[in-house]
């Protein structure tokens, strides 16, 4: 093999390396308020979220399935955008219509890596202190079911 192929090759690896580990960089977690299960919605069903500020005008009752917490780290590329996508893709996976009573937040934190010193038989290395600062974005919210009309006893005709 030639060495522009070789270059080609370590490129290439290293573009899926890095594209793996973006998807890995957002934690989800989703919890189940009812044991019923939900078909799931196509790939392009439109997913509304609404901020815990403003109260939706429904037109339809509806039923909270569950809750949905995203989060990552804004070191690893993670945006409030990217959160919000992860949480749209659980959204149509759990069969659900809409997220309601969303919240994002931004949590600063700064540390301290520590790389350990050490001796050889002909020198010693000292600790090695490299501060760092990153952000920590999250989402939470309640996903719910629209209820058919003639599901809700309360509905009027």
């Amino acid at each position: 093999m030639t060495n522009d192929k070789i270059q080609m090759i370590k490129i290439f690896s290293l573009v899926m390396l890095g594209l793996s580990l973006a998807g890995c960089a957002v934690s989800a977690r989703y919890t189940s308020y009812t044991e019923q299960r939900y078909p799931a919605k196509g790939k392009y069903y439109f997913v509304t979220i609404y901020p815990a500020s403003q109260t939706p005008a429904f037109s339809q009752s509806y039923q909270v399935i569950g809750k949905v917490e995203v989060s990552g780290h804004a070191s690893e590329g993670v945006t409030p955008d990217t959160l919000a996508e992860q949480a749209k893709r659980i959204c149509r996976a759990k069969g659900a219509d809409a997220i309601i009573n969303a919240a994002n937040t931004a949590s600063s934190y700064n540390g301290v890596d520590v790389i350990p010193g050490r001796c050889g038989r002909r020198h010693c290395r000292p600790s090695e202190y490299f501060p760092y600062s990153d952000t920590i974005f999250s989402l939470r919210g309640e996903l719910i079911i629209f209820m058919p009309d003639d599901a809700n006893p309360t509905a009027k005709p």
